[in-house]
Order: C-alpha cells, then sequence, then structure tokens
C-alpha cells in the first residue's frame, strides 16, 4: 500500500503502488472533516505573503465567486502551486487533487494536506480520489479540478482537458466557475529576466450552470468543451491584462 493510502487508515508506510481494493466511510471522513485549525491559518497567511509579494498577484472577477455551497473551480495548470494562488482571493478553503507521490514527504504532506489538498494517483482511475471529490461536493465544499491533468509549463499554450472535471460537473449537479491564470509558467516564455520579479493575474468567469443535462458520454464530452473554452478566452483576458500592467 502506498504512503497516502497507508496514511488514512493509520497502517504502516509502505512505499508500494497498490491502493485498497475497496473504501469505507472511515477512509474519506478525516479528509472531509477538515479542522481550520492554526496550521491551516498559518499556510494561508505564508500564501497570501507569497502571491502577493513575490508575484504581486491581481485576481479579476472575485465577486462571482460562490460565498457558499458547492462549486467546482476548473482553471489551468501550471505550477505546483496553482491551488495555494487560486485560494489565495478567496476566503472558503479549497480542495484539490495532488499526486500521490508528493504525500509520500512528510514536511510536503503537511503543507499539502493545510492547504487543502488529497492524493490523486494520476492516469490510473483513482476510485478514492474521484469519490472522495463527491464527498467534498456533497458536503457543500468547494472543489479545484485541474482538466489538464499536469502541468503545462513549456509552452505558453493550454494543454487539452480531461473529462474528469465535466464528469463531476453533471453527477454532482453543481456550478462550474472556469478561471485561467497567466504569468506563472517558465520566465522566459514571458520574455523576463531571471532576476525581474515576476507577476501573475488570474481572471475567475462566472458559474456556469448544467444541472439540466444529464451525465451521459456526449453531454461530459460537450461540457468538457464549452468549459475549456471559456477558460480559453478567460486565458487570454489574462494575458490582455497582464500586458497593461
Amino acid at each position: 500500500m502506498s504512503q497516502p493510502y497507508a496514511m488514512l487508515r493509520g497502517m504502516s508506510q509502505t512505499d508500494t503502488s497498490t491502493p485498497p481494493a475497496t473504501y469505507v466511510d472511515a477512509d474519506y471522513d478525516p479528509w472531509i472533516e477538515f479542522e481550520n485549525g492554526a496550521w491551516v491559518r498559518f499556510i494561508r497567511l505564508l500564501t497570501v505573503w507569497w502571491w502577493d509579494h513575490v508575484y504581486r498577484l491581481q485576481a479579476h472577477g472575485v465577486e462571482g465567486l460562490p460565498a457558499e455551497g458547492a462549486y467546482l473551480l476548473v482553471p489551468n495548470h501550471s505550477s505546483y502551486t496553482d491551488p495555494f494562488l487560486h485560494a489565495r482571493p478567496q476566503d472558503r478553503l479549497l480542495r484539490f487533487m495532488a499526486k500521490a507521490s508528493m504525500f509520500e514527504y512528510p514536511i510536503v504532506r503537511t503543507v499539502m494536506r493545510g492547504g487543502g489538498g488529497f492524493p490523486v494517483r494520476r492516469g490510473k482511475g483513482d476510485v478514492f480520489a474521484m469519490e472522495l471529490a463527491r464527498r467534498l461536493l456533497r458536503a457543500g465544499r468547494p472543489v479545484v479540478v485541474y482538466p489538464e491533468g499536469t502541468r503545462y509549463r513549456k509552452a505558453l499554450e493550454l494543454g487539452p482537458a480531461k473529462r474528469g472535471a465535466a464528469r463531476l460537473a453533471l453527477e454532482m449537479h453543481v456550478p462550474v466557475v472556469p478561471c485561467a491564470t497567466w504569468g506563472v509558467k517558465s520566465r522566459e516564455l514571458y520574455g523576463r529576466s531571471r532576476w525581474r520579479r515576476p507577476r501573475a493575474t488570474t481572471v475567475y468567469g462566472e458559474p456556469m450552470d448544467f444541472s439540466h443535462l444529464e451525465p451521459t458520454s456526449e453531454n461530459v464530452d460537450h461540457v468538457r468543451d464549452v468549459v475549456w473554452a471559456k477558460v480559453h478566452e478567460l486565458y487570454e483576458q489574462a494575458r490582455e491584462i497582464d500586458a497593461q500592467r
């Protein structure tokens, strides 16, 4: 059993790649009933300082984010720290998937958990991560899903979108908030020197409602394409705003 799954059940942390065959409520509950304690507040303060003072983050469209209830935030993915960036302008704790291997290191695991992360075994159809995302949404929590599935840092273009976010939105009947960030890929792509302070610009779109659609394969593809087209549009807006800064 790999470390993230061993951690769930309090078992010895053996480094193998095989998760449990089945899960019970006790596996999910510690990740859902998340305490907003001192460590979470510390991570929040660190996040605020990092994005405000190092990356000079500007966020637009924050007023349209749901103040309560579940929703899916669907951004492009450029950096390991993207979930903390997208949480910066919000008062709510965003929950997000992070690749399971990151939870094998105690310090990284503590930071990830404190920031709202939970493990996902990418490319393996992770039953635990998808079911936990459903349960978090059912409990009224906001969840971040990156449709690209991995970071795209070597080119300015966005990567292709996978179907997971669209499927969750249709299964759980929750609104989708598209989002795009410009400025956190490799600096040379923006023509910036290594010594120049970076800057990030994020644009949040209006919530999109697909609750009238059934979670059929055709509708999942349709929602994926519609949402990702909106993310592309917001990405261009973020690029234009950045050019004027």
